[in-house]
């Protein structure tokens, strides 16, 4: 591969704004997110659960981050937990703290 172009991964990984989520009732913050959510380009909402948005990050399919506060982008990555594997933003510690701050998707 010539230097200076992108591989074939990084061409095809798509980064998506995460704006909204749907929690569980569940007490830990490891276990309250059930799915991430946004609007598409078009303007559709969307839903993808917390185990596919996980498999699409282990993967390289996607990125996904939120503005947080509006304009500073902030990616949203894989941690691990109390047993559980679960999607944190990068500057949270151990619990999904900016995640959680998300309004509930309609």
């Amino acid at each position: 591969m010539e230097a200076g172009r992108a591989t074939p991964s990084e061409t095809m990984r798509q980064s998506i704004r995460v704006e909204c989520i749907v929690r569980t009732d569940r007490v830990s913050p490891h276990y309250r997110i059930r799915a991430i959510g946004g609007r598409s380009r078009e303007g559709e909402p969307w839903r993808l659960s917390e185990e596919a948005a996980i498999a699409a990050i282990e993967n390289e399919r996607a990125t996904f981050y939120v503005e947080w506060p509006k304009g500073r982008r902030l990616d949203i990555v894989v941690g691990q937990g109390l047993g559980k594997t679960y999607l944190k933003a990068e500057r949270d510690g151990e619990s999904p703290e900016t995640l959680l701050g998300l309004p509930d998707c309609g």
